[in-house]
């Protein structure tokens, strides 16, 4: 039995989700997903068909704040919830992927003495992981720089772990999904601005002020998350170039792949993913104020690299993104440098080495 604990954001979710591809794939059968009881996880284990079990779940704060008493208890409750299911469910090793959910079943297991391998996506370690890579036989990381963080530990560079429906992206699938609602025009560039799997208050906005300001010379797709879309677009004629969609589900990969260029937040699931299609993008980091910086260092890194642009969040404006959009749009040779260098970033096959990882470790235990 292979134990699985994380979720919250697409971020932790996705990755778990292709390893889980990869393992069944050799004939892995029995897996138990340990996520936050009713968080966005336990929709996708029950997409994937992976028994579920809700915890309690508290955040973990650099903070102070009263919501550090409160959550004190549920992060106690969530810990001996997990001791419980743990010792009924016969697990072999525990999968974490990370966030403030996976803190308590991370130290139960190890407290029984189950392997535990820790994923760390970003180049910066987040707390929950940082408080994991304690308690876990091996941690896995996306980008070599990261291996400074975990000192005198089991690091193995694996990259982040990309599904399959970005891995099987179409590039003529996503014209013609595009078409159900645009009527495109091949020489017009399509431009795909993604907030996450849970939208960018801060980008949609600028998105919806860029169309106010500016006739839209390219198509402009735009994910802004559930709950979010902007009922006043639906009728506007202005805006016969624009779509926006909450969430782009089973045709990511093939959109991905018809687009020209990309606009995302810096999250490592969203940079491995448009890397993997050799997308040039705009990211947009979350700022600090919001964040432990961890976005930022991601684009900061890939700046460097020559493998995509950068516009800080408290410098985002309509005028700010629609520029630096045709700016790139006119600039074909940095688009090709930018493709090419982010590409060569990304590890592209993240889930088969960690599967080899988790098999390594559940054989040995034979």
């Amino acid at each position: 039995m292979i134990g699985i604990t994380g979720g919250g954001t697409g971020g932790h979710i996705f990755p778990i989700i292709a390893v889980v591809e990869e393992l069944r794939s050799r004939s892995f059968k029995d897996f138990i997903w340990i996520g936050q009881k009713g968080g966005k996880e336990e929709i996708w284990a029950r997409k994937i068909k992976v028994p579920f079990i809700g915890i309690p779940s508290g955040k973990l704060r650099r903070y102070l704040s009263i919501k550090n008493f409160f959550d004190i208890f549920k992060i106690i409750a969530g810990f001996i919830n997990s001791l419980i299911i743990l010792k009924k469910g016969k697990i072999d090793i525990l999968f974490s992927k990370g966030g403030f959910v996976s803190v308590p079943p991370v130290i139960a297991a190890s407290l029984y003495h189950i392997p535990v391998v820790t994923h760390e996506s970003d180049i910066t370690p987040g707390l929950a992981n940082k408080i994991n890579a304690r308690f876990s036989n091996v941690i896995f990381v996306s980008f070599e720089e990261t291996k400074n963080y975990f000192k005198n530990k089991n690091v193995v560079v694996t990259g982040n772990p990309i599904r399959k429906e970005i891995k099987n992206g179409d590039a003529e699938r996503g014209r013609k999904f595009l078409r159900s609602f645009l009527d495109l025009n091949e020489k017009i560039p399509i431009i795909l601005v993604m907030g996450g799997s849970l939208g960018a208050s801060s980008i949609n906005k600028v998105v919806w002020s860029m169309l106010e300001k500016y006739p839209l010379e390219f198509y402009l797709i735009h994910q802004c998350g559930p709950g979010n879309l902007n009922e006043k677009l639906t009728a506007n004629k202005k805006a016969d170039r624009y779509k926006q969609i909450e969430f782009i589900d089973r045709e990511i990969g093939d959109v991905l792949k018809a687009c020209d260029l990309v606009v995302s937040r810096a999250g490592a699931g969203a940079i491995y993913e448009i890397g993997y299609i050799g997308k040039p993008a705009i990211f947009i980091p979350l700022p600090l104020s919001g964040s432990r910086g961890e976005q930022l260092k991601n684009a900061q890194y890939l700046k460097q690299k020559r493998a995509a642009d950068i516009i800080e969040d408290e410098d985002l404006n309509a005028d700010i993104l629609h520029k630096k959009i045709i700016e790139l749009l006119n600039n074909d040779s940095l688009m090709k440098e930018m493709s090419k260098n982010i590409k060569e970033i990304i590890i592209r096959d993240a889930e088969k080495r960690i599967a080899n990882e988790i098999q390594n470790i559940v054989e040995h235990l034979k």
